[in-house]
């Protein structure tokens, strides 16, 4: 749905020739989304047989024919319902290293650290960038407020990485997760049953 969102909302601000969208995509979207270009044509593909977008030729020169792609009535319908089901979405975080946290305990302690200081200074580095990419926006701006969120999630990111691997300085993490998991799905005290 988020990828569709994302080339039907491009695809009504301008027509785009399919090499374009991809590169700007690419380029300029990479901190969105992880669509390559050719699930992007394959999507195109899809969208153009749904009715939501149209395609033209060209040639320009001795150059090869380059399709265009337009936005149909449609697709801005489906446009206009897939925003709103967007911003109104409240979607639940999957983080796809929380999967390697549960497992934290299998690796040495210190081996465990070293991990984590390598994920620290790559997300350093991905903060200093989204900064930079927020400071060349107007402030109020969509594209501003899009890098805001990235760069707040970062920070937030940052910070709770940074007490962790405190935390792992103090102890090692030693448990193990099938208890853990285990104790989670357990029925709750009665005490705390009567307090319900």
């Amino acid at each position: 749905m988020d990828h569709t969102l994302l080339v039907l909302g491009l695809l009504k601000l301008q027509e785009m020739h399919g090499y374009h969208l991809g590169d700007l995509i690419d380029k300029r979207l990479s901190y969105l989304t992880d669509l390559k270009k050719p699930t992007l044509y394959h999507l195109l593909a899809k969208l153009e047989a749904a009715g939501d977008v149209a395609q033209s030729l060209s040639r320009e020169g001795n150059r090869p024919e380059r399709r265009t792609y337009r936005l149909t009535e449609s697709g801005a319908a489906h446009f206009d319902a897939l925003l709103r089901d967007n911003l109104q979405d409240a979607p639940a975080a999957y983080f796809a290293d929380d999967i390697g946290l549960l497992f934290l305990s299998e690796l040495p302690a210190a081996e465990a650290r070293a991990c984590l200081d390598q994920k620290r200074a790559g997300m350093s580095g991905r903060l200093a960038a989204m900064q930079a990419a927020l400071e060349r926006h107007t402030p109020g701006t969509p594209a501003y407020f899009t890098l805001q969120h990235h760069v707040l999630h970062l920070r937030a990111e940052s910070a709770w990485l940074d007490s962790l691997l405190d935390q792992l300085k103090k102890r090692a993490v030693r448990e193990d997760i099938l208890r853990c998991i285990a104790e989670d799905e357990s029925p709750a005290p009665a005490s705390r049953r009567a307090a319900r």
